[in-house]
C-alpha cells in the first residue's frame, strides 16, 4: 500500500469515527427537541380543549371545570392567556424546526459513515470514491446544524459509553445495561480511571 493510500485510509477511519459520534449526538438532540415540541403541543392542545369545554358546556356544569372559588369568566381568561403564552413559546423556541435540522444532519452523517465503512472494507481504496465521501463529510459540516458547544462534551461522553456498552453486549448479550454503565462510572470516577 502506498503512503497516499495509507493516508486516505487513516482519514476515512477518522471521518467514520467522527461521523459515528455525530450521528449519536444529532440523534439525541433530535429526540430531545422532538420530545419538548410534543410536550408543548400537548400542553396547548389540553388547555385549548379545556377552554373550549368551559365555553360550550351548560352554565350549570361550569363549576366542574373551574377551580374552586374562581369565576368561570376569569378562569377562561387565565386559560386563554396560558394558551397564548405557550403558542408564543412554541414560535420562539422552534423545537420542531430544531428537531428536523438535527434529523437532516443525522441523515447526512449516517450516509457518510456508511459509505466510509464500505470503502474501508474494500481491498483497495479508490481515490475518487474517497474524495466523494470526504467532500460529503465537509458538506455535512458546512450546511448541517452544529452541536451546541454546551452539549458537545456531554454528547461525546454519551456516545463513548454507548459504544462501550454495545461492545460489551456483543460478548455478553443478556448482561444488565444499567450495571455495565454503573461499572463504567465507577471505573472512570472512583477507581482511578483504569480499565
Amino acid at each position: 500500500m502506498t503512503d497516499g493510500a495509507t493516508g486516505r485510509r487513516e482519514e476515512l477511519t477518522r471521518v467514520r469515527r467522527v461521523s459515528d459520534m455525530l450521528c449519536s449526538a444529532h440523534a439525541a438532540l433530535r429526540d430531545r427537541y422532538s420530545f419538548r415540541a410534543l410536550l408543548l403541543d400537548l400542553g396547548i392542545l389540553g388547555l385549548s380543549t379545556w377552554l373550549v369545554a368551559i365555553s360550550l358546556i351548560d352554565p350549570k356544569l361550569e363549576p366542574l371545570l373551574t377551580p374552586t372559588g374562581w369565576e368561570s369568566r376569569v378562569w377562561v381568561g387565565v386559560l386563554g392567556a396560558f394558551v397564548f403564552f405557550l403558542s408564543l413559546a412554541q414560535i420562539k423556541t422552534d423545537w420542531k424546526g430544531r428537531s428536523d435540522a438535527h434529523r437532516q444532519a443525522l441523515d447526512i452523517y449516517s450516509e457518510v459513515k456508511r459509505e466510509a465503512g464500505y470503502l474501508l472494507g474494500a481491498e483497495q481504496l479508490e481515490e475518487d470514491a474517497c474524495r466523494r465521501v470526504l467532500s460529503r463529510y465537509d458538506m455535512a459540516s458546512a450546511v448541517g446544524v452544529a452541536i451546541p458547544e454546551k452539549d458537545f462534551l456531554d454528547q461525546k461522553r454519551r456516545h463513548m459509553i454507548k459504544v462501550e456498552v454495545s461492545q460489551h453486549l456483543d460478548a455478553y448479550p443478556s448482561s444488565s445495561i444499567f450495571l455495565k454503565r454503573l461499572r463504567i462510572w465507577y471505573r472512570d470516577n472512583l477507581a482511578g480511571g483504569t480499565k
